[in-house]
């Protein structure tokens, strides 16, 4: 068989997406803090650890709006 390079070119590459980085992390939390935590979350049929991050991402945002407030607020303030 003959090696055609234009057959080799005009095939389609597969690009495998990158697996997300993630960081595990430890924290020190009260026995009854917990307990009551994991309680609600049993309660309502949510995962503690997804609760978790959705909490961190909340907060995230919640700062970044911030941030865009204090900056408007300061631009106006000096019209």
């Amino acid at each position: 068989m003959i090696y055609d390079p234009g057959d080799a070119a005009s095939m389609a590459r597969t690009v495998l997406p990158r697996p997300v980085e993630k960081v595990q992390f430890n924290i020190r939390v009260d026995h009854e803090v917990l307990a009551h935590f994991r309680d609600y979350c049993r309660r309502n049929g949510l995962d503690p650890q997804g609760q978790i991050v959705l909490f961190m991402r909340k907060v995230l945002d919640t700062e970044f709006d911030f941030q865009e407030r204090l900056w408007s607020a300061l631009k106006e303030e000096r019209s």
